[in-house]
């Protein structure tokens, strides 16, 4: 009869995380995230910035023209980047207008339909939201405003299967 022998092996970050016994309150636990989150929040605002730049950079070209589809790629990743920095900078209403503004894009890319200025208001919206000077009563009514502009994208994007 074959001995099955088990052995746990407990590496260096194992024992880093080990849990004090009783656990940590939540009100300790949200203390230690946010201290941990002003520990990167400089490099997150740097990434932030550095991500906005080409997304504004958008505006400045013909609102009339499709832009190539790697234009469309280069500002998805310019919008993902963006959010990721959102995440740790407590930016709600930019994070959400970032992803309006990434699923807009994302269904133009779909299809060759180009309104005029078809991301201009999103694009407006991120730079108005980016200096935190909208009360949030009105960020909802604009954020609603880019929800009817998506489903009207999304009209005109072709069907797409379901994974």
């Amino acid at each position: 009869m074959t001995r099955v022998v088990l052995r746990r092996v407990e590496h260096r970050l194992a024992a880093m995380v080990k849990p004090r016994r009783g656990g940590v309150r939540v009100a300790e636990a949200l203390a230690a995230a946010a201290e941990n989150l002003k520990g990167i929040e400089a490099e997150c605002r740097r990434d932030l910035e550095d991500s906005l730049a080409p997304i504004m950079a958008f505006l400045a070209r013909n609102p009339d023209e499709r832009p190539a589809d790697e234009e469309i790629v280069a500002l998805l990743s310019h919008v993902n980047r963006a959010l990721t920095a959102c995440g740790a900078l407590d930016l709600p209403l930019l994070g959400r207008t970032l992803i309006m503004l990434g699923a807009m894009a994302d269904a133009l890319a779909a299809t060759r339909h180009w309104p005029a200025g078809a991301l201009n208001p999103a694009i407006n919206l991120v730079w108005l939201f980016s200096q935190r000077t909208v009360p949030s009563k009105e960020a909802e009514a604009l954020i609603a405003q880019l929800q009817l502009c998506l489903d009207q994208y999304r009209d005109y994007a072709p069907s797409r299967p379901n994974p």
